[in-house]
């Protein structure tokens, strides 16, 4: 355990080494920060780890490879999600044993994936692609929700989640909520996003969760998925550490007034507008 550990230090050290040559500006910095801040902000009301919005920055504004983007992704959403986890359990809208439960089923599709891409490589522009596939699915998937709730008054429960799989109904229903975890998982894993965009409405619509309970679920299961993904992206893959940190410090500030203020905050308009977002950067991704 000590040599493992080791191990991934070490090719920290080494990659940090690298990634601080470069030069940075106050306004580059301040940028970063910005970014992390809106990015974690927007990601923690949603109920998504926000690699959609990091991948996105980094690629196309710092021209940086898919892959790598990936891969730094990963690395900040592992403390952006744990900021917002710790801060919807003192709210009481999440649950460690469900989160930790349903979040082995997210870890086995992650391990499938590392264990699929061992053996398969895959080229950038071909993760290029499938990145914008999924950044349009996430923008016509929130438009859907949000005109479709635009009538319905929103349940807020927040002290309380009913679910047991003792009941037979919940039980049935978990059944099939089991491969769109794994796919959750599988996802973050191959494209760096938290996997919220399937856990949210998995949650809600599948297994019938509140709304607010849904997103703070599943930013639990993100934060306990990037701790995997983390852990075999330091191994095997290309951390840009020193973007990866300034963003980082951004969505952690950002998670935490997100996670605050999403508990009163109307989530249509929200909706509409992060949705408009991701569509217009799929667009930029594909071009």
């Amino acid at each position: 355990m000590k040599k493992f550990t080791s191990l991934i230090f070490k090719k920290i050290y080494d990659e940090c080494a690298i990634s601080w040559t470069m030069e940075l500006t106050f306004y580059l910095v301040f940028l970063l920060i910005i970014l992390g801040i809106l990015s974690g902000m927007v990601s923690s009301i949603a109920g998504i780890g926000g690699g959609v919005f990091f991948v996105s920055f980094i690629s196309l504004l710092f021209l940086i490879d898919i892959k790598i983007a990936i891969d730094t992704s990963t690395f900040i959403i592992l403390f952006s999600s744990f900021a917002g986890f710790i801060t919807y359990l003192r709210q009481k809208r999440t649950s460690i044993k469900l989160s930790l439960f349903f979040s082995l089923f997210s870890i086995l599709g992650s391990f499938l994936a590392t264990l699929l891409f061992s053996f398969v490589s895959i080229e950038s522009y071909i993760l290029e692609i499938i990145f914008a596939v999924t950044l349009l699915i996430a923008g016509a998937n929130m438009i859907y929700k949000a005109t479709k709730a635009k009538n319905v008054p929103e349940i807020q429960e927040v002290n309380h989640i009913d679910f047991t799989l003792k009941n037979q109904d919940q039980k049935a229903t978990f059944k099939k909520a089991i491969p769109l975890f794994m796919l959750a998982g599988f996802t973050a894993n191959l494209l760096g996003i938290g996997g919220g965009i399937i856990n949210t409405p998995s949650l809600n619509m599948v297994l019938n969760f509140p709304i607010h309970n849904s997103t703070a679920i599943s930013t639990s299961i993100i934060f306990f998925t990037a701790i995997y993904n983390t852990i075999i992206k330091s191994l095997t893959g290309q951390i840009d550490y020193l973007i990866g940190l300034l963003i980082m410090i951004g969505s952690i500030l950002g998670s935490i007034l997100g996670a605050k203020i999403s508990k009163k905050m109307p989530k249509n308009y929200l909706q509409i507008f992060v949705s408009v977002v991701l569509i217009g950067l799929a667009i930029r991704m594909f071009f």
